[in-house]
């Protein structure tokens, strides 16, 4: 293989699939659009994440038996464009076909939700590859610099189009996306292509519930209540700083670019450190953004919470993959990822649902705050974690994994 070509070839691949990501960010905006309140949208968020309950954990499975995340990713995007298709056509209807509109959304994100796990699991994959080494950090930027651009390609082209049509972007995105990974070697996953398959009896789920990633599950469980809000809801703070809902996508590319210094520089990180490091830094900076939304006043800061919003999800998807891969069985890391993915997705299921009314009683800027101790608690959690595991418990931990047992104090697994 062509080590260069298929780092380009990746980095194409990342930097189309993202317009995707771009045009999902839009599904608040789009849902206000078609009249659908705030407690309706969260409602419909937790259908989302309760379809992510089954389908992470399915196509996780589905990728450790057939050893390729990439034929995986494939099959997602065939399905995401498919779906996506209908949606702004069912959009325009009003009672059931309003319905079957918000259950093809469902299907869309059964497909769509796995897609990216199967992507970063394969960059993974290729960063170990030692015929390839190529640095995931380098790759993954061009998936940031993508969803900023076409973030802010979509300012002006919702201030002459409905919102609605956001998803035939989505969909073209998706096409793009599956002809480049077609033309991506199948041995850059550094796997053998005709492996024998698992039979899924055989395959010891059992060793994945061990103390650290259970003790990560509950982390993810609380990180992911309050950043899932966020997601959600943020849109909601351009009316405190009294800014036009058509802006969202240039706050978009704002946090877009500033996710690539971070991503170059998380390795690095990592490397002095261990990859437990960035996600604790990711919480303390979630956690400045969150301030930022409930006590700022000027535009300013809203520009400058986009920078720490930047920053926050460079060091989470980069440091999470990474650190999830190194604690998982070996053979079970896209399973691994996938059983962490649904029982985080169950309980936003449940949380999100309430946000919606939450938001509607506290008012923008005391539900923010509240995010905001939610996610400092979370931080001393996973501070905990490590403490009773290394210190008290002395569960063995990969040194490159750990943040606290770097002098010595660690063991291998």
């Amino acid at each position: 293989m062509n080590r260069k070509k298929v780092q380009i070839q990746l980095s194409l691949t990342e930097f189309v699939y993202n317009g995707c990501f771009a045009a999902a960010n839009f599904l608040s905006v789009f849902l206000t659009s078609i009249g659908i309140t705030a407690g309706q949208i969260g409602v419909i968020s937790a259908c989302i994440n309760g379809i992510g309950i089954l389908s992470q954990p399915t196509w996780g499975i589905i990728s450790d038996r057939m050893h390729s995340v990439r034929r995986c990713f494939l099959l997602c995007m065939i399905g995401t464009a498919v779906c996506t298709l209908c949606i702004p056509v069912l959009s325009q209807g009003n009672g059931l076909i309003r319905l079957a509109m918000i259950g093809m959304l469902m299907v869309m994100y059964a497909f769509f939700q796995p897609s990216n796990m199967m992507m970063e699991l394969w960059l993974v994959r290729v960063n170990e590859n030692p015929r390839l080494n190529i640095p995931y950090g380098s790759v993954r930027s061009w998936a940031s610099i993508g969803y900023a651009v076409f973030s802010l390609a979509f300012v002006p082209v919702f201030r002459v189009m409905p919102v609605r049509n956001i998803y035939y972007f989505f969909a073209g995105f998706a096409l793009l996306s599956l002809l480049l990974t077609v033309r991506v070697p199948a041995e850059s996953e550094g796997k053998p292509v005709r492996q024998e398959r698992q039979r899924l009896r055989d395959m010891p789920f059992r060793s994945i519930l061990n103390y650290w990633i259970v003790g990560h599950i509950l982390f993810e469980v609380l990180y992911q209540i309050p950043f899932s809000w966020r997601v959600t809801y943020m849109v909601y703070t351009l009316s405190e700083f009294q800014l036009d809902h058509s802006m969202y996508g240039a706050l978009m590319f704002i946090a877009g670019i500033c996710e690539v210094p971070m991503l170059l520089l998380t390795r690095r990180i990592a490397q002095r450190a261990g990859w437990a490091w960035p996600l604790l830094m990711n919480v303390v900076i979630l956690a400045l953004e969150y301030s930022l939304y409930a006590w700022g006043h000027s535009v300013a800061v809203l520009y400058i919470a986009q920078l720490f919003r930047g920053f926050s999800f460079a060091l989470y998807v980069t440091s999470r993959y990474q650190y999830l891969h190194l604690l998982a069985p070996e053979g079970m890391e896209a399973s691994t990822q996938a059983l962490v993915n649904s029982v985080t997705a169950f309980v936003t299921f449940l949380a999100a649902a309430a946000g919606g009314f939450l938001l509607e009683a506290l008012g923008t800027r005391s539900f923010f705050a509240m995010l905001c101790g939610l996610q400092l608690i979370s931080g001393l959690f996973f501070v905990g974690l490590h403490v009773v595991g290394t210190k008290v418990l002395h569960r063995p931990l990969r040194s490159t994994a750990c943040m606290l047992t770097l002098q010595g104090h660690g063991k291998e697994v």
